[in-house]
């Protein structure tokens, strides 16, 4: 006989938005006897086992890690892979590590949608090794051929590619997640940035297990880079038990949300707003270590960087102006391009002058827009700050970041389809 743990997730419907929830106490014990993927009776596991996946991260120029998740026992672990556009003719087999999740969380509004249930889950994760840089492959599992994707190793320094930039995705709410994924289809990117709020028990109509079959279509287009966000905290144990059971290691030389990726000659660096994010703190001396490192490397080209909470906002949340004034000058020293933050329910993008030469600008872009009720963009609108918003709107959407030889162009895509903002960071 299995415990587990269960906790149902009520909401609070009111002010036009979804609030969180959730309990100062521990959820009270609940006798189960059922494996993960049994709820109620219902059989959602699937015949193939496969629950979850897979996902590529930890990706560079030569290796990556593919990682799926099973919710019985037995299932394979052998994957096919191979250059895109060939033969899947190279095998990998992949370690397994049982999970053990003591608590149960529901989509309280949605009961018919699978659930994370307490149980045994089995984490499946292959390395890949010997890979050719710049070279996109694509790979299925042998457990389910369905479940397939694509990855792009780090391209050589000065090569183009496309990037995905993306915040606060609530798929399970409507289907605005869904469709903007739909839309992206076609750009073949290389790579997800996301700012944070991956996924929201708060709605009371997602879980992630459902979260993960709707975004499949992400996945399948290549690495996720996640920043960590508010919601990834929002139940207990959820951050251990959810955020670093799916995308620890997604990136390189950090811990606990923090981490560094790098392609083409562009480095990724992840911040954690929920953690000590202060002057002086461990976080930002491990930031200014790790970029300082990155600007000295050879080919060299800028970075991006990217959080949950923002430095800079007109919208209905408040900004980090002490962060910004502390962090502003390490960007303009190291060479950061561009900064990715969510949280703000919206688009927004500031040019910030540069201290050494203000003709030049840093752009802040707020990419917030990517499923979770539309907050209130001009609610403070009167900050001295605001005159360097540029563009904004209240409406859903995705950023591509096409990065070639001279700069990285942005095009901001709304949920119809529509390009709602247009802009270029150049590149050394």
């Amino acid at each position: 006989m299995r415990f587990g743990t269960l906790f149902v997730c009520s909401t609070l419907l009111g002010f036009g938005a979804l609030n969180a929830c959730g309990s100062d106490e521990e959820p009270a014990p609940t006798n189960t006897d059922t494996d993960a993927g049994v709820d109620g009776g219902i059989e959602w596991c699937g015949a193939s086992g496969v629950s979850k996946g897979p996902w590529a991260l930890h990706v560079d120029g030569q290796s990556a890690l593919l990682r799926w998740e099973a919710c019985r026992e037995g299932t394979s672990g052998e994957l096919s892979f191979g250059v895109e556009g060939g033969a899947l003719d190279q095998k990998a087999t992949a370690t397994l590590t049982p999970v053990e999740i003591p608590v149960t969380y529901l989509a309280a509004l949605a009961p018919k949608q699978p659930q994370d249930l307490a149980g045994t889950y089995y984490m499946y994760e292959a390395a890949l090794g010997g890979l050719e840089p710049g070279k996109c492959y694509a790979y299925q599992l042998t457990q389910d051929s369905a479940r397939k994707g694509r990855f792009c190793t780090a391209r050589p320094s000065g090569q183009s590619f496309k990037i995905l930039a993306m915040g606060d995705t609530n798929p399970g709410l409507n289907d605005t997640t869904v469709k903007l994924l739909a839309l992206m289809d076609k750009e073949g990117y290389d790579l997800t940035l996301h700012a944070g709020d991956i996924q929201y028990y708060a709605s009371g109509l997602e879980s992630w297990q459902h979260w993960f079959g709707l975004m499949a279509p992400m996945f399948e287009q290549g690495a996720f880079l996640p920043a960590v966000g508010n919601h990834e905290y929002e139940q207990n144990q959820e951050f251990e038990l959810y955020y670093e059971r799916f995308w620890d290691k997604a990136g390189f030389d950090g811990k606990d949300g923090l981490f560094r990726a790098e392609s083409g000659g562009l480095w990724f660096f992840f911040l954690n707003t929920e953690t000590d994010f202060d002057p002086g703190s461990a976080q930002v001396a491990w930031f200014k270590t790790q970029l300082e490192d990155a600007a000295k490397r050879p080919g060299y080209r800028g970075s991006i960087v990217t959080y949950h909470k923002p430095m800079l906002t007109c919208g209905d949340m408040s900004q980090n102006d002490g962060m910004r004034a502390e962090l502003q000058p390490l960007f303009e020293q190291h060479g950061v391009r561009l900064v990715l933050q969510g949280h703000m329910h919206g688009y927004e993008r500031f040019e910030v002058p540069t201290a050494a030469d203000p003709t030049k600008t840093l752009t802040y872009l707020t990419v917030g827009g990517g499923g979770g009720l539309i907050g209130k963009i001009d609610a403070n609108i009167d900050r001295p700050t605001c005159s360097m918003r540029k563009s904004s709107g209240a409406f859903y959407q995705m950023t591509v970041l096409e990065v070639g030889p001279s700069s990285i162009k942005g095009r901001t895509i709304d949920v119809d389809g529509k390009e709602r903002d247009a802009f270029e960071v150049p590149l050394p």
